[in-house]
């Protein structure tokens, strides 16, 4: 997912934190769905060098990572779509899809449509979890 002439520098957990917290920002906006940020939330956390973190972040406003070795983002957003990267979830997308498992079990069990507010009721708790 490196782009060309992108820096190969490598991250740590330091700058995996700073784009959860971003992603997690821009889910309470209402700027990702809860797909994308889960999507988004497992190619952070599995993130290697700065450029893999950066594409998660072309087609948002601001606030982005500050990452080192890559250029600031430009504020619009470029033609094309943002990779994704495959693997394991970090905590807050896993317990997201969870919920939504969930729902859509109780919505098979029950036939009640309103199961399915479990799932933004989750993401925004997942969310203020995170941002302490």
């Amino acid at each position: 997912m490196t782009d060309e002439g992108a820096s190969p520098l490598r991250i740590g957990h330091a700058e995996r934190t700073a784009a959860q917290k971003a992603l997690d920002e821009h889910l309470a906006e209402g700027r990702l769905t809860v797909e994308e940020y889960a999507d988004r939330s497992a190619a952070a956390a599995n993130a290697v060098v700065a450029s893999d973190l950066a594409a998660l972040f072309t087609d948002l406003p601001q606030p982005h990572p500050e990452l080192p070795g890559t250029a600031p983002l430009p504020a619009t957003a470029p033609s094309g779509a943002v990779g994704r990267r495959t693997g394991a979830l970090n905590l807050g997308g896993g317990v997201v899809l969870l919920a939504v498992a969930v729902a859509v079990g109780l919505f098979l069990v029950t036939r009640a449509g309103p199961v399915f507010l479990l799932i933004p009721l989750v993401a925004v708790v997942v969310w203020f979890a995170q941002r302490e």
